[in-house]
């Protein structure tokens, strides 16, 4: 990310400080709450997109990570999995040494491995829905580029394609959060 300085004198700290400069005061805070609620910086790239960003999506991604600290919570559940493979094979190994007895063994594993298949299932969930709007998100920005790039040189088009993009945008948005 590098420091640039605007006509202005201001000093941004990142290209995309500069670009919200550019934006109209509403359509950047909106932004903004919108970066910070988001947890897929993917998610964050398309709308930044349709607000016509022109920067890199590298310097986006480090913007955000800079500005907003986002929860990994694939991370973290992958964690607990692997955690809970290990617990379940060092219990194995104790109810085989005769350190834990069979009958109370075998229940502490009944319950392990209920755990692990709940989270292995959350993770896959997780991944389905994640793909699934990453995927529906980049084909409607592209959609929406692709129009943009049509209709650059129609001025008469260039305000009714924006609104129509910002309410196709806001619709498709709104029907993947209720998911």
């Amino acid at each position: 990310m590098k420091t640039a300085e605007a006509s202005g004198g201001k000093v941004y700290v990142s290209y995309v400080d500069q670009w919200l400069d550019t934006l109209a005061a509403a359509d950047s805070e909106d932004f903004r709450e919108f970066a910070e609620a988001t947890p897929s910086v993917i998610e964050i790239w398309v709308y930044a997109g349709i607000l016509s960003y022109p920067g890199t999506f590298n310097d986006l991604a480090r913007w955000v990570k800079m500005k907003y600290r986002k929860l990994n919570k694939r991370e973290i559940l992958n964690s607990e999995i692997s955690l809970l493979h290990s617990d379940i094979q060092e219990l194995r190994m104790a109810i085989t040494s005769g350190e834990v007895k069979g009958d109370n063994g075998a229940a502490r594993l009944a319950g392990l491995e209920k755990e692990l298949r709940s989270h292995i299932e959350t993770s896959d969930r997780m991944n389905r829905t994640t793909d699934k709007r990453g995927l529906i998100l980049a084909g409607a920005d592209r959609v929406m580029r692709e129009l943009t790039a049509i209709f650059k040189d129609d001025p008469q088009f260039a305000e009714p394609i924006e609104n129509a993009m910002n309410a196709v945008w806001s619709k498709v948005y709104s029907e993947l959060s209720q998911n």
